[in-house]
Order: C-alpha cells, then sequence, then structure tokens
C-alpha cells in the first residue's frame, strides 16, 4: 500500500495502438509489470516467485492495489516510443568475447 500511497504505480499508454504497460517504482529502480501474467522485472520475481518460495512480488500487489483503487498515476507516450521505453527491461546482449 505504501507504493500506491506514494505514487509510485503508473500505467503507461500508447498511442494510437493502445497499448499499456504498467510500471512500479520499487527500492531501487522501476520494474515493468503485466498484470494478466501475474509476471514482474524484479529480482524477488526471479528467485523467490518463480522459486515458489512466494506467490506474488510486492510490486504486482501494489499494481493490483493501485488498479482496484484507480489511483494509479497514468502517462500516454505515442508507439513510437514503445521500444525506447521497453527496452530498460530488455537483457543485454551477449559478448561473443572478441
Amino acid at each position: 500500500m505504501k507504493l500506491v500511497n506514494q505514487n509510485r504505480v503508473k500505467l503507461v499508454t500508447f498511442a494510437p495502438s493502445g497499448r499499456v504497460v504498467w510500471v512500479v517504482t520499487g527500492r531501487r529502480k522501476e520494474y515493468q509489470v503485466v498484470p494478466q501474467s501475474m509476471f514482474c522485472t524484479c529480482d524477488d520475481y526471479y528467485f523467490r516467485v518463480m522459486g515458489r518460495k512466494k506467490q506474488l512480488c510486492y510490486h504486482l500487489i501494489a499494481q493490483h492495489l493501485a488498479e482496484a483503487l484507480g489511483s494509479q498515476g497514468h502517462s500516454e507516450l505515442v508507439d513510437s516510443d514503445y521500444s525506447i521505453f521497453t527496452s530498460q527491461w530488455k537483457p543485454a546482449p551477449e559478448s561473443d568475447g572478441t
């Protein structure tokens, strides 16, 4: 609830496609949350949720709370900004050692 109260949950929509990206600002950085898949890009999700030690990370919980309460921030960008905006959550390309 703290993340919701601090306005750290944001819904970003892209026009004209209507694509939606949820962003939750955690302790260290911003994370992409995909509520339909119950997925988050945080380390807690990878190590504890996928490892079946927890059911959800707190970013997913914050997103669900914010959406239910209608208290998320909102930004709108154009579709041409989508790949740049989401690139922060893509893995870095592997080096071939050269």
